[in-house]
């Protein structure tokens, strides 16, 4: 399909913004008592390069000395990718018929850029601004820094105001510190966040604006916002170049830079040109001054002199060598790209970032296109755009090692009809809702990668070591020839204790079971012809009754009548220790008492033996009394002084974990813990 040259008399594209001064002569460095420059009739031409030839030749005018004064929003990178360049009313009717010269397909996307500057706030508000700080406008730096104050004085415990430094101009850069009120058990990592490293990036601030008022307000309602700030402290730099941010604003809308003094070198005829300004997002020390990064004082790109020579550079770099970060976003417009290091080359990335990074990147974006259906695209500048060298999130992630860095392109897409730098005022609201739903799957991470393996060592209780339980002794199995004996052996005999209840109901509420050590007896004969054998067996238990006190008696008398045989074989005897649990009373010891006085004056009564069950003896004397033992009682309804709630959302996982036998725990968590709050 090719383009025509067709002219709309309303807005219907934009993106980048300040007019490139590479070809104009004029001085940058202005004076407060400028008049604002107006771009009045100035057209936004987008341009479709299809071949090697078209790119070459816009790159061309890109990197080196134009004849026309352009401004390019977007630079050509790629065969395909839109290019998007303002220029002025002069040049515009020998811009156009060059791009046709050369076939290069295109469309005049706005015909009045000024119009636009207008459209981007209601015209009311544009001509007569409101006084205060509003979330859903672009506002000044000063409104900025006071809403940050009121922030303070209204959140004491919560909020913390940092200076960091000063630009150019002597403007402050102020940082807020967010945190929880309360003091975790794993500690606290922490999250930068900047925004307004390009002047002309209004949606930029207005966004970090927005973060700061959904943590702030949803603390005391959202348990997961509740969780983040009580364990992540956020660093958040609303307008990081505060100079080139009010010089967008009162003087030229499309500035891009910081408002370094100019430099001036002179031209031909006399002449001299003076630029102002660096790109602060070339400044940083990360290959710095190599792609995608000019040395031109005049160039959009321009660097500095050197790596951290801006005051705006060097305060976030003291900062956060000082207070490294587990997570970094710094936050930029437009395309609806999340960009990962590193930006500086194609195909050149970190280590972690199949494993980790895009991962990340991944499913924050799958968060953020679920509120609207925005959709970002994910990978690093240099594939997806262009190369830039000196870019902060590559510095972070490559010289301060910050786990997870990330430059987020925000509203609007890199499209047609798309409205580039100019995002009207109406989108601030939904763009600040969907991009801090990102904002938290990356701060979740930090909680789950950070903060709860602390938690769990911490909660965790050490499994106590179980003693090694060792036989006491063995019964021996002795063969004596022409006697039927029962050998019992020196070796200490171990006996099993077996728990024996009562027949009788128990309605005390301990009980103390006493074993009882019964030697079952078995004897084996080889006779011939004729074998007679006979066993008595009496067992006597008494029966408990209702006492607090209880003892265990048992009497069991054998009475074994060896087998006359004509022929006596070899006789084996296997002697087998058990122990029986048996519970008494007090009545229980009377009962003893005179069952034994029966007993020593008529022998006990002999029972029909059990067929197929060996003979009991009671053997040796009794041993001590186990402790008492309590009956686990039904669980109760709640009582009316238990309050069945939960400290936080974190008392699941300490559930999981079976930490509710902690006080600490079953204080903070009743409604997990407390076996009474879950009927």
């Amino acid at each position: 399909m090719v383009w025509q040259s067709i002219s709309f008399p309303i807005v219907v594209g934009i993106t980048v913004a300040l007019l490139n001064p590479t070809n104009a002569d004029f001085n940058d460095d202005v004076s407060p008592e400028e008049e604002r420059h107006s771009f009045r009739d100035f057209k936004l031409v987008r341009i479709n390069p299809e071949t090697e030839e078209n790119l070459l030749y816009l790159k061309s005018l890109y990197d080196g000395p134009s004849p026309y004064e352009l401004d390019f929003w977007q630079p050509p990178t790629r065969i395909g990718g839109i290019v998007d360049v303002t220029v002025t009313p002069s040049d515009a009717p020998i811009f156009v018929k060059d791009l046709e010269s050369k076939n290069l397909n295109y469309i005049v996307a706005l015909n009045d850029l000024e119009q636009a500057i207008v459209n981007e706030r209601s015209e009311d508000l544009y001509h007569h601004p409101q006084e205060g700080f509003a979330y859903d406008r672009y506002n000044s730096l000063d409104d900025i820094h006071k809403e940050l104050k009121r922030l303070k004085r209204e959140n004491p415990d919560m909020v913390t105001l940092i200076d960091i430094g000063e630009s150019h101009e002597n403007r402050t850069l102020l940082l807020i510190k967010l945190t929880g009120r309360r003091n975790p058990m794993g500690g606290k990592v922490s999250m930068w966040i900047d925004a307004g490293i390009h002047a002309r990036e209004w949606i930029a601030p207005a966004t970090a604006m927005n973060i700061i008022k959904e943590l702030i307000t949803g603390y005391e309602k959202d348990p997961t916002i509740q969780k983040l700030m009580d364990h992540i402290e956020f660093y958040i730099l609303p307008v990081m170049n505060p100079d080139g941010y009010e010089y967008s604003r009162l003087k030229n809308r499309m500035w891009r830079k910081n408002r370094r003094p100019a430099t001036c070198r002179r031209r031909h005829f006399h002449s001299t040109l003076c630029c102002a300004g660096v790109d602060l997002n070339r400044n940083f020390d990360w290959f710095w001054g190599s792609a995608g990064a000019s040395n031109d004082p005049c160039h959009e790109t321009y660097g500095g002199p050197q790596s951290f020579s801006e005051p705006e550079s060097m305060a976030v770099r003291d900062f956060l060598e000082e207070n490294t970060p587990q997570a970094f976003i710094t936050l930029h417009s437009y395309s609806q790209m999340w960009l990962i290091p590193y930006g500086h080359r194609k195909r050149s990335y970190p280590q972690d970032f199949h494993t980790a990074l895009r991962p990340l990147a991944l499913r924050a974006t799958k968060a953020l296109y679920e509120v609207y259906g925005t959709k970002y695209q994910v990978g690093t500048g240099a594939d997806l755009m262009y190369e830039a060298s000196g870019g902060s999130h590559d510095w972070a992630k490559g010289q301060l090692n910050v786990p997870y860095a990330y430059l987020i392109e925000l509203r609007p897409k890199n499209s047609l009809m798309g409205h580039g730098f100019l995002l009207p005022e109406r989108e601030i609201p939904a763009t600040g809702i969907e991009t801090f739903e990102a904002i938290k799957v990356v701060a979740d991470e930090l909680v789950a990668q950070f903060v709860e393996p602390i938690i769990r060592n911490k909660m965790t209780t050490p499994v106590p070591t179980v003693p090694t339980v060792r036989r006491g002794g063995y019964n021996l199995i002795s063969t004596t020839p022409g006697t039927s004996s029962t050998s019992s052996s020196s070796v200490p005999q171990t006996t099993t204790p077996l728990l024996t209840p009562s027949s009788s109901p128990v309605t005390s509420k301990t009980s103390s079971w006493m074993p009882v050590v019964v030697t079952f007896t078995t004897s084996t004969s080889s006779k011939a012809p004729t074998t007679s054998s006979s066993s008595t067996t009496t067992t006597t238990v008494t029966s408990p009754t209702t006492t607090s006190t209880q003892t265990a008696t048992q009497t069991t008398t054998q009475t074994t009548t060896e087998p006359s045989t004509s022929t006596e074989a070899p006789t084996t005897t296997i002697n087998v220790v058990t122990t029986s649990f048996v519970e008494t009373t007090e009545k229980s010891k009377e009962k003893e008492k005179s069952s034994s006085e029966e007993e020593e004056t008529n022998p006990p009564p002999t029972s029909t033996p059990l067929i197929g069950l060996p003979a009991v003896t009671r053997r040796g004397p009794m041993i001590p009394v186990i402790e008492s033992v309590t009956p686990v009682l039904p669980i109760e309804p709640p009582e009316e002084n238990i309050r069945c709630l939960d400290y936080g959302s974190y008392c699941r996982l300490w559930g999981i974990l079976q930490l509710c036998d902690r006080p600490q725990v079953q204080r903070l968590c009743t409604k997990t813990c407390n076996r009474a709050c879950i009927i």
